[in-house]
């Protein structure tokens, strides 16, 4: 076979909106260039839309005081999936362009759409700017023998209540300033069929490094969630899940601005519900703990960061109200297991809160 010319090497094509056109037009460099090239394809108010979105992650990023703003393009190759399903720390426009302000350059951006390929979008090599234009970015639907799958069973306390479970693909290790991004969006939830006995399973997950989260849910009963990974051509058993009516536990705390010596002693009492929030201080913005009822057991979560743990033993509040805090050896933590008649110190430095607390099964006897 006679080998191909130089002309035939450099003779590329590429898809530009409804039409094609030769490698002569040079992938976009920049901003100015994609808004350049959307107006000219007659899409001026994609453009627009663009360009505000931009201006808002340019706005961001001078509030965080870091980061840079990127601009790409998502292409589906195929398969039954659509580009709002998308699940990622990324913000979609329109016609698959995406807005994002990442952190670091060193970290991948991770795009995640069920039944699809993991992508991981490489910036290490990128230039040190405030935007930067990634191109296009494609995404493939995976072949029935390299999806997983899982199976498990929903038990509610109540035989009335209707069970829920629902599923979603997580959007990874997202690259932000603020390390946060809210992964249950309603167009990438996958509803999951209950059978009469609880039982169900779901499949055409993709597999590592990808994960999904699973919610168990049915009114008046406490929600449960799990994190599951899937392996090509597997079946992940997730277990039994049995969601539980909620529980009542008795807080006895005192509380200060400053740290103790406490000056006022007078204990103070509260009840708090299996999967609801606890405030010591009413006026407080954040909430001092919030209680998570887990099978057999419980945890207390402290949404109010930097938050420091110091566990004193058993008896009485007013004994440990004059405790000398620089002789404890706190934990730095967000959330914590907890022993019913146990006595705790709590440092909450972002909300200048401290609070000595004992938690005990409430038993209704009190009013």
């Amino acid at each position: 076979m006679k080998p191909l010319g130089p002309r035939m090497l450099l003779w590329l094509v590429f898809a530009w909106g409804m039409g094609v056109m030769a490698a002569e037009a040079p992938a976009p460099k920049s901003i100015d260039d994609v808004v350049a090239k959307l107006r000219k394809a007659g899409k001026g108010p994609l453009a627009s839309r663009l360009l505000t979105t931009v201006d808002a992650a340019k706005a961001e990023r001078k509030k965080q005081g870091r980061g840079h703003v990127l601009v790409g393009h998502a292409v589906l190759k195929g398969g039954p999936g659509r580009l709002e399903q998308l699940n990622s720390q990324v913000t979609l426009v329109d016609e698959g362009w995406f807005v994002t302000l990442a952190e670091d350059l060193q970290r991948p951006i991770p795009l995640r759409l069920h039944g699809y390929e993991a992508v991981d979008i490489p910036l290490k090599g990128l230039p040190d700017s405030e935007v930067l234009v990634l191109g296009d970015v494609s995404l493939s639907p995976l072949p029935a023998e390299k999806l997983g799958a899982a199976r498990g069973r929903v038990l509610a306390a109540d035989p009335k209540a209707r069970a829920q479970v629902y599923a979603f693909i997580s959007p990874g290790d997202v690259n932000t300033p603020s390390g946060q991004v809210n992964g249950d969006k309603p167009a990438a939830r996958l509803e999951v069929k209950l059978e009469k006995d609880g039982s169900f399973q779901l499949g055409g997950l993709t597999p590592r490094p990808a994960w999904y989260e699973l919610w168990f849910k049915a009114p008046g009963l406490i929600p449960q969630s799990r994190t599951l990974t899937a392996d090509p051509g597997k079946t992940a058993n997730v277990g039994e899940i049995r969601l539980e009516k909620p529980n009542r536990l008795r807080v006895r705390y005192l509380v200060s601005p400053t740290p103790p010596p406490f000056k006022d002693i007078k204990v103070r009492e509260s009840v708090v519900e299996g999967g609801q929030s606890f405030k010591a201080d009413p006026g407080m913005r954040d909430v001092t703990f919030s209680y998570q009822q887990l099978p057999n057991r419980g945890r207390l979560r402290f949404t109010a960061q930097p938050a420091r743990l110091v566990r004193l033993g058993k008896g009485k509040l007013e004994d440990y109200a004059s405790i000398d805090p620089a002789r404890q050896q706190f934990v730095a933590l967000m959330e914590s297991s907890f022993e019913p008649g146990e006595i705790y110190l709590l440092d909450l430095h972002g909300a200048n809160q401290w609070v000595l607390f004992q938690l005990e099964p409430d038993t209704g006897d009190k009013k």
